[in-house]
């Protein structure tokens, strides 16, 4: 397994308000980088059509309370993975990170990095200014 993270922001909003806001898949629209064409999302799932890869159906599969929030896809993929937000409180405020799990060879390793990286990279920085 290959575990790509995200930087880590400390957003200035309580764990219980940035915890509700991920908590609900419609809300990440807004955080899709700009190689996602097309969004759509129910109570419990996104679909997402990232150009290069095609469209990917990610769902909640597990919410812990205020600390950590994990989607898997439900869809056939070019490769097993998780996303992850762990979210961590610090006083008032809140430290997020996203963290892909990903089930890579070496060479899709070599392509796929990079980008996941950039992927998880944006929608931190992207939640950061919603909130």
């Amino acid at each position: 397994m290959t575990k790509i993270e995200s930087n880590k922001k400390v957003i200035e909003k309580p764990i219980v308000e940035v915890y509700a806001y991920l908590a609900v898949p419609a809300n990440y629209e807004v955080l899709m980088p700009s190689k996602v064409r097309s969004f759509e999302a129910t109570e419990d799932a996104a679909t997402l059509d990232i150009e290069g890869i095609g469209k990917v159906e990610l769902a909640i599969t597990e919410r812990a309370e205020y600390s950590r929030i994990v989607m898997l896809p439900q869809n056939k993929v070019p490769f097993k993975f998780d996303l992850i937000w762990n979210l961590t409180e610090q006083g008032d405020n809140t430290e997020v990170q996203a963290v892909i799990n990903a089930d890579l060879n070496l060479m899709m390793k070599m392509m796929a990095e990079g980008l996941l990286k950039d992927f998880l990279d944006v929608q931190v920085h992207k939640l950061t200014q919603q909130l």
